[in-house]
């Protein structure tokens, strides 16, 4: 038995990154992308001004103006799961749930019907949401918190994120572009490390398996976990509001 978990296991690690994907919105227009080559479809359109857009499931999800709707990721096809959602300025998901910030309130939102509740704390100043290490991590009037999403309990953690554009979280990682160098931070403890600089003006940001994916000057950049080593996917990229991975 002990053998066949190997084999099984040998099996997974050997399977082609490609399996993920990126997906944009840039204009009109969501688009799906190769992690590896940067290679796009057009999936559908009419998603003028958006730049919520998360993974959750299977399925994306992204709010325009008043409404969360649920995306198919093979296809672009979307239905409607709630309204109400006007004035959100932060979206993510992690642990099989969804996550927003809207109007100083921070609510969980059930991925299959749009119903939502309210979560406990005073969340005025809020900047930036990502779910990394089992907990959201919330950028709020400059401070990093590392935040239950069950109770609203809140660790603060050290140094100031004022100046930055974008952010991002993995299970074990939360990942800051602040000014003009892009941070991996410990979700736990807060102690971070740069991969170095060059990303001045880029506001999207995305994990995909073992690398981060931003847009810079028109670009898509691919940075190594590893070693913080980067490489351009090709340009056509400007005006991408949006940004996510699954």
């Amino acid at each position: 038995m002990k053998a066949l978990v190997l084999a099984a296991l040998s099996l997974f690690l050997a399977l082609p990154a490609s399996a993920a994907k990126l997906y944009a919105i840039q204009g009109d227009v969501l688009y799906s992308a190769d992690p590896v080559t940067g290679n796009w479809t057009s999936l559908s359109d009419t998603w003028n001004g958006t730049s919520l857009l998360t993974s959750c499931g299977g399925s994306l999800y992204a709010i325009q103006g008043d409404n969360l709707y649920r995306v198919d990721p093979s296809d672009g096809s979307w239905d409607v799961l709630s309204s109400t959602w006007s004035g959100t300025i932060a979206l993510t998901s992690g642990g099989g749930k969804l996550y927003a910030i809207q109007n100083d309130v921070l609510y969980g939102i059930n991925p299959a019907d749009g119903t939502w509740w309210e979560i406990p704390g005073s969340y005025g100043g809020s900047q930036f949401l990502a779910y990394a290490g089992g907990a959201l991590m919330l950028i709020q009037n400059d401070t990093l918190y590392r935040t239950d999403p069950q109770t609203g309990d809140y660790a603060e953690l050290p140094s100031s994120y004022s100046g930055t554009t974008a952010v991002a979280g993995s299970a074990s990682a939360f990942y800051v572009i602040q000014g003009d160098n892009l941070y991996t931070v410990n979700p736990r403890t807060g102690d971070y490390d740069s991969f170095g600089g060059g990303y001045s003006g880029a506001d999207v940001l995305t994990v995909c398996g073992n690398y981060v994916y931003c847009v810079w000057q028109g670009q898509l950049w691919k940075t190594s976990i590893a070693d913080g080593s980067y490489q351009s996917l090709g340009s056509s990229w400007d005006g991408t509001t949006a940004l996510c991975s699954m």
